[in-house]
């Protein structure tokens, strides 16, 4: 017998920059690939709403904390998952509603308990860095390290994405707790994410700076970025990582 398998994406949604111009992209890119879970960043109340009214056979959190609105939401597909529990905890980001977000989800084929969780980390460019030259992209991986370690339980498949603005930190780090990235387990040098032109026009080098780690309980059969388009634009600034896994 086949052993069950999903798809997840990871998603920085650039906030609602251009938002008019990319809703038709991004409710595109929504019903060609269809994840099975979709975790964004740079969430907001209109692209909550175009995702709620794409991905129809799936549900989100809807917590209190505004962060779950206006920051990172998790989406599941109801057909193949229930809701355990979820939660929010604080990273100590100058981004006062960003942290890192956590649901537990149930697979209804099989009773495996799945941990999936995302994280938005500082910008390289924001103006405390630029002053002091330091990175706070190392404490906020830390930190969530701590909580990986202490809410993911013994049985738990683990997954944690995200935009984590750093092309470096995350694989010194994740590692260490036996986190591989979807990419580093298939032997697939990380395809950069950002930026998607010609949608921005932030002319930099291009970066991996998504990222998607699983703690190894499931196997990783493909990982890639699609540079997807509609009518000439991309859903975001960035490039999202889409993987598939068997559990």
């Amino acid at each position: 017998m086949l052993k069950p398998r999903i798809s997840l994406v990871s998603y920085n949604l650039w906030n609602i920059e251009r938002w008019p111009d990319r809703e038709s992209a991004l409710v595109h890119f929504l019903k060609t690939f269809i994840p099975d879970i979709f975790c964004v960043q740079e969430l907001r109340p209109e692209t909550l709403h175009c995702i709620d009214q794409t991905l129809i056979n799936h549900d989100h959190v809807k917590g209190d904390q505004p962060g779950w609105k206006i920051e990172s939401n998790i989406f599941w597909n109801r057909e193949i998952f229930d809701l355990i529990e979820y939660g929010l905890e604080d990273l100590k980001m100058l981004e006062k509603e960003r942290g890192f977000f956590w649901v537990r989800l149930k697979m209804k084929a099989n009773d495996k308990s799945i941990f999936i969780s995302t994280a938005h980390f500082t910008w390289q460019g924001s103006p405390d860095e630029k002053e002091t030259g330091l990175s706070p992209r190392i404490a906020q991986t830390k930190r969530t390290i701590e909580f990986l370690q202490k809410l993911v339980k013994k049985d738990d498949v683990s997954f944690f994405m995200g935009d984590l603005n750093d092309p470096v930190v995350p694989v010194l780090f994740f590692p260490g707790i036996n986190y591989k990235s979807c990419f580093k387990e298939l032997g697939i040098l990380s395809p950069p994410t950002y930026p998607a032109l010609p949608t921005t026009n932030d002319i930099c080098e291009n970066q991996a700076i998504d990222w998607m780690f699983c703690n190894g309980k499931a196997k990783a059969l493909s990982a890639f970025v699609p540079q997807f388009y509609f009518d000439g634009i991309s859903p975001s600034d960035h490039w999202p990582i889409h993987a598939f896994y068997e559990i």
